[in-house]
């Protein structure tokens, strides 16, 4: 076929460079050489090629362009959209799995190439001319359509065309669960129910909530806090003795992959009587099914994993919920007629992201995903898109060698990809995982606090963005006390910039917006989830302060414990020093007063030589590094901001006893977990945050390489009425209490193989 017969619609260039790609290289060499390839040599081989890879679909494709004129008045216009979009879907998902958006872009215009090819071979070419650059038009379209659900940029197409088809889906499968949990489900319940201004009113006061116990099986004792006069929740069935995922209102596609996940990735071994979830998982489940603020304490290495598929679970459901609410209104407003009522359908937000998950390290990221992949990904005509560039961005680089000297838990903390600054948009569909979706087109958003900060900005800066922040339904801060250890600030910035008024409209549908949004409600209705390993005042200010929840909040008690000091092997004298009665604004002043009077003076002395001071914060760590410098005490420090270089001289001047003092913080414990030798006397400044650091130092006294005087060795500790959660943990509930209640201002313990 001579070129000039293609020139005018433009199809030999794009058949050319499709075909350049499968030619062997004595083809390739012909058409760089003479501009052609031998059609004797080359035509009948790229015919046979071909023809079997697209027979199916460029058939029905053909046909359907050619009874287009005589059915198009049989059918409407949404049925052959919804047709339409329904083959997309069928060759997105029998490709997804064996090449990327760019390879299936390129065997779409392969196959295109193909099935023109043989149309020219039968038919005569300027018969076809016109025929044949509408429908390569049409299928170039259709393509290009599926492969834009692997990029980023295209989240809004693919949603319409989701939208069309979980429409129909619904109609078959979904209809009988959604209108069932009109009644009962806690969902419906909480988000449907239109609260009066005296009630919100009554939410900022006080005195209009009430405290009781609660005890919760498999969870633990804590404390819930709710409005007196709160009575809606009476409506939610309890099902304390079931098990079973359905009578908790779990979308049955997501309980279908419950069991798998818990034990591929939670590595749960056993699960009895058949239920998909441990007694702990289902005990904690049934409380964040209840929309309640939850404040869970207890968090460790040992069953991080079970709780975070719990919060996955009952994030994913949350959202298919909302998602399947919308398309139901949707439905139902096509169908309603002309002349009909109009029915207002409130079920949205001023901006489209409902859940918020805030993670410390990219690798919890990966956790989550995996976890949310195996939960909707049961059906094997799922998909996930931008898998691939997920897992190489947020998977781990380069797998160092374990270091079996580090404790457990810092193998579990810093395990993956540690890497604190990240953020991802997430699009959840019935049977698709989107990944990399802009924040405005994302049902869920998986942050780290520096990532959101980053975001935020600051007051000034032009390009500064949070109104994807308004409406937040579910925000979930997991393994929140190495938020601590990272930057508090930044969570209290996102706090502060939750439920503003947008600054741009987002394509919003404001027929649609819920009336409490348009109140400014929303904090009230927002479920808030914090899971920590640590009991701490600014974890207990954030549950208080910013939790207002109208269902109300639980917050779990710590259990009662013996105290880390039980660990430590070294036969060691520990004295206690209760610092004098203030208030919280004076405690810094005030210890560091005692610091400088009582401790210092002793501890200069050159027989306390080799004293490690324990600082817990960087800001007392910087005054008493300025104080030593002014005063020209020898001393050797050891910070999070210190090179590899400082550390290491630091480190060899402190044991082999050329400084006095060396001062210590405990982030930089928490990040390096450094072994120090040449210790003899300890100075705890403040209380560990982490109660195990306590005997963790402590235990560094024991050198077998060095045979010191155990009579020498010594540890003091400053603690104040403040610190009866650190002193619980590290000394014991029972003896804390005592500590904190006598009229003594010094306490000692006498641990060690002798004690």
């Amino acid at each position: 076929m001579a070129p000039s017969k293609h020139g005018r619609h433009g199809n030999l260039k794009r058949k050319a460079k499709s075909k350049h790609s499968q030619l062997s290289k004595r083809e390739k060499k012909e058409i760089k050489e003479y501009g052609e390839v031998d059609p004797l040599s080359s035509g009948a081989n790229l015919k046979t090629r071909y023809t079997k890879v697209t027979d199916k679909v460029d058939n029905n494709e053909i046909q359907d362009l050619e009874s287009e004129d005589s059915s198009e008045e049989e059918l409407d216009a949404y049925q052959q959209l919804v047709a339409s979009v329904n083959g997309k879907q069928t060759s997105v998902l029998e490709s997804e799995e064996e090449v990327s958006g760019e390879e299936e872009e390129k065997l779409g215009s392969e196959d295109r190439t193909t099935s023109d090819e043989s149309e020219e071979e039968e038919d005569e070419v300027k018969d076809e001319e016109v025929e044949d650059s509408a429908e390569e038009d049409n299928v170039n379209e259709t393509d290009k359509e599926d492969s834009l659900e692997e990029e980023i940029d295209s989240e809004d197409d693919d949603d319409e065309e989701d939208e069309i088809v979980d429409d129909e889906v619904l109609e078959k499968e979904d209809i009988r669960e959604d209108y069932v949990m009109k009644d009962c489900d806690p969902f419906v319940v909480h988000f449907e129910t239109e609260l009066s201004e005296d009630f919100v009113e009554g939410l900022t006061r006080k005195e209009k909530w009430e405290r009781r116990e609660a005890k919760i099986k498999n969870v633990g004792h804590g404390v819930i806090t709710c409005p007196k006069d709160k009575c809606h929740l009476e409506n939610i069935k309890e099902s304390a003795e079931e098990n079973n995922l359905k009578s908790l209102h779990v979308k049955h596609k997501l309980a279908e992959g419950v069991e798998s996940a818990n034990k591929k990735l939670c590595k749960v071994e056993t699960l009895k009587n058949g239920a998909s979830l441990t007694p702990f998982q289902t005990s904690l489940f049934k409380v964040l099914n209840r929309y309640q603020d939850v404040y869970f304490p207890e968090r460790s290495h040992l069953n991080g994993e079970e709780i975070r598929l719990v919060y996955c679970l009952h994030a994913l459901n949350h959202v298919l919920k909302t998602r399947s609410r919308v398309i139901t209104h949707n439905t139902k407003m096509k169908l309603r007629q002309p002349n009909a009522d109009t029915e207002e359908y409130r079920d949205q937000g001023l901006t489209r992201p409902k859940v918020l998950i805030v993670l410390p390290f990219r690798d919890s990221a990966l956790k989550v995903v995996n976890i949310m992949m195996q939960l909707l990904m049961s059906s094997d005509q799922s998909m996930v898109s931008n898998k691939k560039r997920f897992q190489t961005e947020y998977g781990e680089e380069d797998a160092p060698e374990k270091n079996t000297n580090k404790p457990e838990d810092f193998e579990a903390i810093f395990t993956g990809n540690i890497c604190d600054h990240f953020r991802i948009g997430l699009g959840v569909a019935k049977k698709t995982l989107k990944l990399y979706t802009k924040f405005y087109a994302s049902d869920i958003i998986l942050a780290s606090p520096l990532g959101l900060r980053t975001i935020i900005g600051v007051e000034g800066e032009k390009e500064r963005d949070y109104d994807f922040l308004n409406s937040i339904e579910l925000l979930i801060f997991d393994q929140a006390d190495i938020f601590l250890m990272q930057n508090w600030e930044h969570i209290l910035t996102l706090m502060a910039h939750l439920h503003l008024q947008p600054r741009e409209a987002h394509g919003t549908d404001f027929s649609r917006v819920r009336m409490w949004t348009l109140n400014g409600w929303s904090k009230y209705y927002r479920q808030t989830l914090v899971f920590s390993s640590l009991a701490t005042p600014e974890l207990n200010a954030l549950h208080n302060r910013h939790c207002t929840n109208y269902s109300g909040k639980l917050a779990i008690s710590r259990k009662e414990t013996k105290g880390t000091i039980c660990h430590i092997v070294t036969q060691l004298p520990q004295v206690f020093h209760k610092l004098p009665a203030c208030t919280y604004a004076e405690m810094a002043d005030v210890r560091f007063d005692f610091f400088l009077k009582k401790i210092l003076p002793t501890q200069r002395d050159p027989v306390m030589s080799q004293t490690l001071i324990f600082i817990s914060s960087y800001f007392d760590y910087v005054r008493i590094r300025n104080y030593f410098v002014r005063e020209d005490i020898e001393f050797a420090q050891i910070n999070e901001y210190s090179s590899d270089k400082t550390i290491t001289r630091s480190r060899s001047e402190f044991y082999h006893g050329r400084v006095h003092f060396l001062l210590y913080t405990e982030r930089i414990h928490f990040y390096r977990r450094y072994k120090l030798r040449g210790i003899r006397h300890i100075i705890f400044y403040e209380l560990p945050r982490y109660p195990h650091f306590y005997s963790e130092v402590c235990n560094m006294l024991k050198d077998i390489r060095r045979q010191a005087d155990k009579e020498n060795l010594t540890c003091s500790v400053l603690y104040s009425s403040f610190d009866a959660q650190r002193l619980a943990d590290i000394a014991g509930t029972d003896r804390a209490a005592r500590m904190i209640s006598s009229t003594k201002k010094v306490h000692m313990f006498v641990t060690g193989e002798n004690s």
